[in-house]
């Protein structure tokens, strides 16, 4: 298994900050991807990027977000409220991991508060 990088105290503390995903959110896609984490890291999760000092707009534009035709946005705090963790993970300085305990924690994820947008940089 492989170790997943953890950038310590580099924590969104800030609830209105904005995190993008890749995608609708979809709940097999999501369980997918979380199971694919699990079976890598150890740790159900799927990836996000935090618009922390950039902008949603800057992000689209950047891979990986802008091979995605839609992409769904909420904040830190629509996360938190949701019971699940966001997680400071890779190197990039703006990606995060949304952990669950198990698959069926993605509902409480899908429940959340957000919105599904277009991507106006998307490149298939």
């Amino acid at each position: 298994m492989k170790e997943r990088f953890v950038r310590l105290g580099a924590e969104l503390v800030d609830q209105a900050v904005v995190v993008v995903r890749g995608g609708p959110l979809i709940r097999e896609i999501v369980q997918q991807d979380a199971d694919r984490a699990q079976r890598v890291y150890g740790t159900y999760a799927i990836s996000v990027f935090a618009a922390d000092a950039v902008s949603v707009d800057e992000l689209a534009q950047e891979p990986p977000l802008v091979r995605f035709e839609l992409l769904t946005l909420m904040t830190v705090g629509a996360i938190h409220a949701a019971g699940l963790v966001l997680r400071p993970t890779g190197r990039n300085p703006l990606h995060h991991s949304i952990e669950f305990d198990d698959l069926d924690d993605v509902d409480r994820l899908i429940g959340a508060e957000h919105r599904t947008v277009p991507n106006p940089y998307h490149e298939p």
